[in-house]
Formats: structure tokens, sequence, C-alpha cells
């Protein structure tokens, strides 16, 4: 059996086209949620240099992410990047990049999936509406980057719409 190479990259936030110079922390966890462990060594808030990381895995299929904030909200932290499945076989060498939205995008995100609930059975409908009014009200203070803003048109009712 041979290893597999993973090379993990993070966007500046709100950028998805430039690497981060950013340190971020890395996890990589099964289809389960666990953080892999393997070879002594558990493969969660993994410190990148400069927005990359190269790691050794086995063959396998992953679910990889980072934060920039490895001690926030249990268990893997906050600043969450996109999450990325990559599966790998022996001896591949695979690249993922991971966005990193920018709190704006985030907001609109966080906002699409409450109203996506609202109406869901057992979930109390009032608290959910108002969870929507206050993101939606914070997430118009929110100075959006130039690709977050590109993404407004798409919305339902956007310009173009």
């Amino acid at each position: 059996m041979s290893a597999s190479t993973l090379n993990v990259w993070i966007t500046a936030i709100g950028d998805p086209c430039h690497i981060s110079n950013t340190e971020y922390f890395v996890s990589v966890v099964d289809c389960e949620g666990t953080p892999l462990s393997w070879g002594g060594k558990i493969y969660k808030s993994l410190r990148t240099e400069f927005g990359h990381i190269e790691l050794e895995v086995p063959p396998g299929c992953y679910a990889v992410f980072a934060v920039q904030q490895p001690e926030g909200i249990p268990p893997f932290g906050n600043l969450l990047t996109n999450v990325a499945i990559v599966r790998v076989n022996c001896g591949d060498h695979a690249c993922v990049t991971l966005f990193a939205p920018d709190a704006h995008l985030c907001g609109s995100w966080f906002g699409g999936a409450l109203r996506d609930i609202v109406n869901a059975p057992g979930v109390p409908r009032e608290l959910v509406a108002a969870a929507i009014e206050a993101v939606n009200n914070l997430v118009a203070v929110l100075e959006p980057t130039t690709f977050s803003r590109n993404l407004d048109a798409f919305k339902p009712g956007g310009p173009d719409r």
C-alpha cells in the first residue's frame, strides 16, 4: 500500500482566486465527521503556513475544511471555510482548494438555510422567523467583497431576475 498526498490550499477571505497569507487550521474527517487518525497523528486543527498544508493520508474518502480560530466553537473552531470532499487512491496526489467566504456571504448562506427550514415539521417557526429577520438585518450592514456582491445578483429578486 502506498500513501496518498493531499495538498490543501485556502483562499483569501471572500476571494476565490487568490491563496491566503493567513494561518489556518485544517481538519480531515471521515464520512461520519470523525477526524482521521493514522500513523500516530490526529488530523484535526493542523496548522497551515500561508494558507497551505501538504498531508500524507491513507487512501480513502474525506471531508476537508479549515478554520482560523481552532479554540472557537467546539469541536473544530470558527471562521470556517467551505467543506470539500476528496477521494484519494493509493499513490494519488490530490489538491483541494477551500474557499474562505466573507461574513456577508456566510450570513447570506445562513439566512438561506433558515428560510429552507422555517416550515419544517417540529421547527419553532417564530424563533426561525426572528432569526431570519436578525440575520437579514446584519447582512444588510456587512460590506460584501466583490465576489459576494456579484453572487447577490443570482438571488431571487436580484438585479437580473
